[in-house]
């Protein structure tokens, strides 16, 4: 079987056309020390205020003070499951929840989880959840 140059380089050339790479990135640090839900990390330089972060251990956080050396997150979960030298990540979005009519008459977390027993919530929007009040 023969290969012609010209077809091998238009099959080429449609597949890098056709390439739709996405790459995310993420900043990645160290837990310093933990106690009373509230965790003191390092190597999160670029984190924002606000900005949610992730834990080794699945549980996620919100960074709320920015040092010069380390960041302060408040633990939004089991903060038992994180110890000093776990891996920590920023995920580049602020605290968010649904919103809608779907949220009427429910209750939720802080990270928007049903906590009432009536299944999962199905929501299209979301807003943050620090916003300045309308009005």
């Amino acid at each position: 079987m023969k290969f012609k140059a010209d077809e091998i380089a238009s099959v080429i050339q449609q597949e890098i056309e056709d390439f739709r790479g996405t790459m995310e990135t993420a900043e990645t640090g160290r837990v310093l020390e933990v106690g009373d839900g509230i965790a003191r990390c390092y190597g999160l330089s670029g984190a924002m205020a606000g900005e949610m972060v992730e834990f080794s251990s699945g549980s996620r956080g919100m960074v709320f003070n920015l040092e010069e050396n380390s960041v302060g997150i408040i633990i939004l979960g089991d903060y038992l499951s994180i110890a000093e030298g776990d891996e920590v990540r920023t995920t580049g979005s602020l605290l968010s929840v649904p919103v809608g009519d779907e949220m009427i008459g429910r209750v939720i977390d802080p990270l928007g989880n049903p906590l009432d027993g009536k299944g999962p919530i199905v929501s299209t929007e979301t807003r943050p959840l620090e916003t300045p009040a309308p009005g």
